[in-house]
């Protein structure tokens, strides 16, 4: 899927300027490419199925078209100053997609939708999915900061498909999907899929309206995102609200769906983030949310809400006030006290931190 088979160009109307030492950068780390196949759909199922030996849960839901060739897009100070590939076209974003999630519900707050982070969720909504047991205790912040400890099956996925998932990966940890001890909500953090799309789930309860409608009216169109981008969900992922049925879309694409979105959007993103929710002189997010997102969470101080931070100085060459959306080979980075944003897309994800402190040196950030 390509947006600039419409005729997009993301870079309308956007300041750049050269940089001779980006130039060279840029001329070394874009033929770092990912291992990972163009045929997402064949990869992503074999995962599944193989490595994470998910059974009757492996098969994509969504979807998930092939990728694109590696591509980057650096912004400094308001400003493109380097790119490489095609950041015009339109590629699955994986977990990348949490940012948006994220992005939502701070929306859901400034509304006063959400009346504070620590509300129930069960006392906003009506879902049984939220109506029994430790599930009644869940707040919007478990669910965001992964502590919900949820328990039950999503669009008949069940949220222990994921236990003792090990985000990043460790030799040491035990097999994705084997059991283990519950806890009360909010003491525990797992990186668990099904409980992202409950969130999105829950959002959409909260709208009730599809929560790519409430994206694109609220953030995309105001930031001058293209035509091109889309959210999906899995096939059958629907609610009924006021009597009609509203489409979920999903937080990522472990089964597929999420977003599928240009570099060039991504970075307009990202750029809100670092301009502090302000778009033109408009606040489009609250400023507030930029500062709780950056909170780190308590049981993982490298996460917040929905998003992945620098607190303790895990990529060097970026400031402690950073954040990143990570997916497969997909990384957006936000670093507001640079003044930087980075897109980063199939990229050989071993030399991650060299790849970005390559490029921060040559842009002297």
């Amino acid at each position: 899927m390509d947006a600039s088979g419409s005729g997009y160009q993301g870079n309308r109307d956007w300041p750049s300027r050269r940089l001779a030492a980006l130039d060279e950068a840029i001329a070394e780390v874009s033929g770092w490419e990912t291992s990972v196949p163009v045929d997402l759909k064949a990869f992503k199922f074999r995962e599944n199925d193989e490595e994470y030996s998910e059974g009757a849960h492996a098969a994509i839901v969504g979807p998930l078209p092939d990728r694109g060739p590696p591509t980057g897009l650096v912004v400094h100070r308001g400003d493109i100053v380097g790119s490489w590939g095609t950041p015009e076209r339109a590629d699955i974003a994986f977990s990348v997609t949490k940012s948006a999630v994220s992005t939502i519900a701070g929306l859901a707050l400034a509304d006063g939708r959400i009346p504070a982070l620590d509300a129930r969720v069960s006392d906003c909504i009506d879902a049984p999915e939220f109506a029994e047991g430790p599930n009644r205790d869940i707040t919007w912040r478990h669910l965001l900061t992964l502590t919900s400890e949820w328990r039950g099956s999503l669009w008949n996925i069940p949220d222990s498909i994921d236990w003792n998932r090990a985000v990043p990966k460790r030799p040491d940890s035990p097999p994705k999907g084997s059991p283990r001890e519950m806890h009360a909500p909010g003491t525990y953090w797992e990186f668990n899929d099904v409980r992202v799309n409950l969130l999105a789930y829950a959002l959409t309860r909260l709208f009730r309206r599809p929560l790519d409608a409430v994206l694109k009216e609220r953030v995309m169109d105001p930031i001058g995102a293209g035509p091109g981008w889309q959210w999906n969900g899995y096939e059958g992922a629907r609610t009924v609200c006021d009597g009609h049925e509203i489409p979920v879309v999903a937080g990522g694409a472990h089964w597929g769906g999420g977003l599928i979105m240009s570099a060039y959007d991504l970075a307009r993103l990202g750029l809100l983030h670092v301009r502090r929710g302000q778009w033109n002189g408009k606040a489009v997010l609250p400023e507030m949310w930029c500062d709780l997102i950056a909170s780190p969470t308590p049981q993982n101080p490298d996460f917040g809400l929905m998003w992945w931070n620098n607190h303790r100085g895990s990529i060097s060459a970026l400031s402690r006030r950073a954040l990143w959306g990570s997916g497969i080979a997909m990384f957006l980075v936000v670093d507001p006290e640079k003044d930087l944003v980075i897109v980063l897309r199939w990229y050989d994800v071993p030399r991650r931190d060299r790849l970005i402190g390559r490029l921060v040196a040559a842009i002297g950030a």
